[in-house]
This record gives structure tokens, sequence and C-alpha cells, in this order.
């Protein structure tokens, strides 16, 4: 659709260890789906009250820190 240009997206910010875990949930208790590295970018879905934000990964939601992402 058209309307797919205009999505937002969240964009993985850098780390020390220059990874970042894609979760399940938004928290780190929830399981690691993958792991995604600086500059790499994601569907915005939506953002938890705690600063987590979700995202479209591999055909599911995933949940990334408020630290380490940002919504572009």
């Amino acid at each position: 659709a058209a309307s797919d240009v205009y999505k937002r997206q969240v964009v993985i910010l850098s780390t020390e260890d220059g990874s970042v875990n894609v979760r399940a949930g938004n928290g780190t208790q929830y399981a690691i789906l993958r792991s995604a590295k600086a500059g790499d970018t994601f569907n915005y879905v939506a953002t938890a009250s705690n600063g987590w934000n979700a995202v479209e990964i591999d055909n599911q939601v995933g949940w990334v820190s408020g630290r380490y992402s940002k919504i572009i």
C-alpha cells in the first residue's frame, strides 16, 4: 500500500557490545527473538509505558529497549 511509505521506523542505536537484543516482550525477562546491530531499522508498532519500542521483525512483533532504539 502507498501508505507504507509513511510508516514510522525504529532505528537501533549503538551499544558498548555492538548488538541489541530484540525480545518477545517489553523487558529483559522475555525471550530473545534475535539480535540487531546499530543502524538496523524496523517498522514501528508501538511504545510501552516503560519506554520499550515494539517493532515488526520476522513477521512478528519484537521489543527493543528505548535506551537502545529511537523512533524516526
